[in-house]
């Protein structure tokens, strides 16, 4: 049996992920809820089923641990713009 793009929200959902997977053509991305901030959110795979069910969670969570090491990193840094500054 394939793995679907249905199957992979209904687990996310059914472990408390507010994030739905979508498909990029040619690659998936998380999206809204949880993901909704993220910089990094894709995983460049062709196919949904190219990773399984187990695989797929595990991509949340490391795509969910590298946007927290990001925004960690920036964190108290400041942003300038020709305006105003901007602490992050």
């Amino acid at each position: 049996m394939l793995l679907t793009l249905k199957a992979v929200n209904a687990e996310l959902a059914k472990r408390g992920i507010k994030a739905q997977l979508e498909n990029g053509g040619g690659y998936f991305y998380f999206r809204d809820g949880d993901a909704e901030d993220w910089l990094d959110r894709t995983a460049q795979v062709p196919k949904v089923s190219s990773l399984t069910l187990e695989q797929w969670i595990e991509e949340f969570g490391k795509l969910k641990k590298r946007n927290a090491e990001i925004f960690g990193a920036t964190k108290g840094k400041e942003v300038r713009s020709k305006k105003r500054s901007i602490n992050l």
